[in-house]
Order: C-alpha cells, then structure tokens, then sequence
C-alpha cells in the first residue's frame, strides 16, 4: 500500500488555502480557477460547469471499464468568521464552516495520487467539484452537464468531514441523511399609527404566534423519527411608531422518516389557520423549492467504505443504522437517484474548543486529513473490485 505520509504537508497547505480564500455559492471564480490550473498542471481534461463547476477526468485512466465519480463542494458560507486562526478568512462575511475546503484539498491530493499511477489504476475516476451546495442548486447543475454521463457512472463517492467526534469514521446503512424542505411564512396585517391601533393588524404579534406554534410543535409532536420545525430569519416592520403590515419568517422542516415531515407540514398548516382566525391577519406558507431527499447508501459501497474504514481507523470506525441518524441533508441526493452511492463522514472534532457546523468558530482537526485520504484511496480499490 502507498505511503500517504508524504502528502500531509500538501494536504493542510490546501486546505488552509481555501479557508483563507472563502468564496460564497455561484461565486467560487477564485477558488474554480485555482483547481482548475492544478488539475491542469497533472494532466486533467477539464469541463467548465457554468458559471463555476468543473468536471475532471484524465486521459491516463479512460481505458477502464467502470467509472467512479467523486464529489467535492467548493461554496463557503455568509458567515463571518471568529476563530482567531492564522489562516481564518480574509473575506469579511464569508467562512467556510463546513469543511469544504477540507473536501476540496483531499479530492485534489486523491486526483494527484492517482495520476501517479496512471494507467495501473484499476477503475476510471471522475472528479466533480461542484458549486452551490449550500444552496441546494450544485447538483442539478452538475447532473445537466453530464457528470454521470459518457460512459454512464457505475458508482457515485461523497464524504464530509463533521466534529459531532474525535478523529473517527462513520458511514450508515441504508438511509444516510434526513429530508429537507425550506419554507417560507408571509403574514400579512395592517398598517396604523400606533395611536389608532384598532385600524391595524399587528403583524409582529401574530409572527410572534407563529414561532410560538413552531415551539409547540417541536416540543408536542409524537414522531416516528428525529424531526423538527425551524426558524432561521424574521423581518418586519418599518418604524417604531408604525404597526406592521408584513413580517417574513424563514425556515425549514426537517425529517428523517417521510410520514413526519408530511405530517409536521400538515400541522403546522393548521396552526396557522387558527392564527389568522385569532388575530385576522393573512398567513401564507410557501415552499419555493422542491424539498431535498434523503440519501440511501447502496450496501454494496456500504460494505467497500466500512472494510476500508475499519483498516484505517480500527475501533474508531462506527456503522450506524437509522437510528443514530442526523437531521442534516445535501442535495446530492440527485446523483443517488442516478446511480449507485455511498456517503461518508469523517469525524474530525476539535478537542480543546469544539463548535458545530455553521458556527463562526468552527474548527476542523487537521489530523483527519491523511487517514481519509487514505481511507478513499482504499474504497476506491474495493469498489473496482465488486462492480
């Protein structure tokens, strides 16, 4: 087996190379072109994804039979970072807090590692690095632009790197993520001067209903599953002597079993119902995209993933069944649908100071770099071997 040692060094300069250069969804020009000219510089064919995807293979492994396509997300986060790294952001707003500049600096040394071998690489692999995952809109993109086509992919690879652990590994069997739905709430009062109050609908409280009902729900809700209803943002009001005409409340529902998304979405239908009959605003709740699905893990890459997992990371290696799912979602349950997948997460805590993904002191261990370089590598062979 190869020694991956000799790529530590390379691995944390890229890496804090994307964490110092954050670039947000459908704007990654900076961060596009700097993989670009690396994977030029080893001899990668490469096919532009407007405006900033790049689909890259190279020509010394194009006589294997079997694809695999890789996945690596590049957008960042309208986050402004506060982890007082050397390396932090030097975009104001704008931070990768979610390990995609880890991704992005694995995938590139993996790229790297097998044009090394060229030609004694035993499957043919294809490298996506795609924009917008954040926003939910990469995938598509990626997906329109062929990147499961000519010849068609046999196997679709993901990973992400989380901080729930320590140095670990951890794959599910089966369902791997929850299904997601982004919403949106419009009430809609009246506006008045304060000092003819009742000629107004006050907006503002009847909002303040609506967060109160989300609470009730998640506190009340029998469910099958991990599920929950959020709030994110909350806009109203224009100035303070004014009641509000009209707040927006910004959110999400979130489930790991179908029948309790349906049937929070149902619920909290009638909860507004009943608002607007107490306070006589108007209440609207739409869902402007369609919701993201859960990702399904095949069991043939499941058993490839958890073999090479329990090589690398011994007892530090963890396959977990629906019951220890998380509510988080990737809308790269897209490729799922079109091919065969499997989706792994490498645990990479901070020890001293941990805090969750989306935090503005997010910080990723650097030590789980090499072991999941190395931990792809050997999925990869397995894989090519089972297909």
């Amino acid at each position: 087996m190869r020694n991956f040692k000799q790529y530590e060094a390379e691995l944390r300069t890229l890496r804090r190379h994307f964490h110092r250069y954050p670039e947000l969804a459908l704007k990654e020009v900076n961060t596009s072109a700097y993989i670009r000219e690396y994977l030029m510089a080893l001899g990668y064919e490469i096919t532009m994804v407007a405006p900033t995807g790049l689909i890259a293979e190279h020509p010394s492994m194009k006589h294997n039979k079997k694809l695999v396509v890789i996945r690596a997300e590049m957008d960042a986060l309208p986050i402004q970072e506060a982890t007082g790294l050397a390396y932090a952001s030097s975009n104001p707003g704008c931070m990768h807090a979610c390990g995609h500049d880890g991704i992005m600096a694995t995938a590139l040394v993996l790229a790297k590692i097998l044009t090394e071998e060229g030609t004694d690489f035993p499957v043919r692999v294809r490298f996506l690095f795609e924009p917008a995952e954040e926003i939910g809109e990469g995938a598509g993109r990626m997906i329109a632009a062929g990147a499961l086509d000519n010849p068609q992919a046999d196997a679709f690879m993901m990973f992400h790197y989380a901080v729930d652990d320590t140095l670990g590994m951890a794959v599910h069997r089966g369902q791997a993520s929850a299904m997601i739905g982004g919403m949106r709430i419009h009430v809609e009062g009246k506006s008045s001067h304060w000092c003819q109050a009742d000629k107004g609908i006050d907006s503002i409280y009847a909002a303040s209903l609506v967060a109160d009902a989300v609470h009730n729900i998640n506190e009340n809700y029998v469910r099958k599953a991990p599920c929950l209803v959020g709030l994110g943002t909350i806009h109203g009001g224009e100035y303070p002597n004014i009641i509000a005409g009209h707040v927006e409340l910004n959110g999400n529902i979130r489930a790991c079993a179908e029948e309790d998304y349906h049937a929070m979405k149902d619920l909290l239908e009638k909860r507004l119902r009943e608002i607007e009959a107490r306070t006589g605003a108007s209440i609207r709740m739409i869902f402007p995209k369609a919701p993201v699905l859960p990702i399904l893990n095949d069991p043939l890459l499941t058993d490839c993933a958890a073999e090479a997992g329990r090589e690398v990371f011994k007892e530090r290696f963890m396959l977990e069944g629906e019951d220890k799912l998380f509510l988080s979602g990737d809308n790269a349950y897209r490729y799922f649908q079109k091919t065969r997948g499997i989706f792994m997460v490498f645990l990479a805590g901070d020890t001293e100071e941990n805090h969750p993904l989306h935090h503005p002191k997010f910080r990723l261990d650097e030590e789980i770099l090499l072991p999941s370089l190395e931990t792809l590598y050997r999925v990869l062979l397995k894989i090519c071997k089972r297909l």
